[in-house]
Formats: structure tokens, C-alpha cells, sequence
């Protein structure tokens, strides 16, 4: 993927946790993020759930924004919100400064409405794996 996160999400720092789209299909995508021992989503050097949870938002919202442009739109999607989490279970709290790899994809669409699954892993291991509602 050649677009800059910003391009592609309305988050900007210190709540822009996705690094970069490295995967995005239809149905599909994939990205990275890592944290600093110094952001706030991180206590005692490991990263702090809801921030993985956000994670694969931001992934979702990336995703949405790479399509709108391969359909010719310009600009990061602006409308979109997390609704609910559901079956979400953390299975470690990844430690600061690995990259995270944050996998989505889509399982069902009602109108505006995306449920996804989300898949979060550290150096090939899950770390976290659950299900999002989004409005978008």
C-alpha cells in the first residue's frame, strides 16, 4: 500500500495507533502497529487492551479509507464509529515496542452497519481475537 495512514483514517496523534494498510481487499485487510514504551496505551511495558481493541477500528477505518480510494474519493473516511465489541478475548497484553500485525475481515454488512472479525498477533502468536460492530 502506497497511501500514508493520514490518508486514510481521520485518528491523529496520540490516538493514531495504526502504522501503516498493508494488505486490502473487498472483504480483507491487514495492519501494523507498534507502540513506544512512553504512549499512553501502555503500562507497566505492555500494551493496555482497549488500545488492541481500538487497533482493529483503526484497521477497519483504514481498509474503508483504501477503498474509497481505489474508487476515486481523496481523503480518509470520515464518518464511522465502533459500536460494539463482542467475543473478544485477550490472550496477552503484547509488550511495547513489536510490532503488532491487525487482521480484519468483514463477515457481515447491513446497510452502514460492518461486523468484522479481528485477529491480533505478536511475532506469529494471537494476542487478542474477537468480533467489531461499525457504523461507517
Amino acid at each position: 500500500m502506497s497511501a500514508a495512514i493520514e490518508e486514510l483514517i481521520p485518528h491523529r496523534a496520540p490516538m493514531c495507533w495504526v502504522n501503516a494498510l498493508v494488505e486490502c481487499s473487498a472483504t480483507h485487510a491487514v495492519a501494523t502497529a507498534c507502540f513506544g514504551e512512553n504512549e499512553f496505551p501502555v503500562s507497566n511495558g505492555t500494551v493496555l487492551e482497549t488500545a488492541l481493541v481500538e487497533c482493529a477500528a483503526q484497521t477497519v477505518a483504514a481498509a474503508l479509507g483504501q477503498r474509497g480510494r481505489e474508487a476515486g474519493n481523496s481523503g480518509a473516511a470520515a464518518n464511522g464509529m465502533l459500536v460494539s465489541v463482542s467475543n473478544f478475548k485477550i490472550h496477552a497484553r503484547p509488550p511495547a515496542g513489536k510490532i503488532l500485525r491487525v487482521e480484519v475481515r468483514e463477515v457481515r454488512r447491513l446497510g452502514p452497519m460492518i461486523m468484522v472479525t479481528a485477529d491480533i498477533s505478536c511475532e506469529a502468536r494471537t494476542v487478542a481475537a474477537g468480533e467489531l460492530l461499525l457504523y461507517a
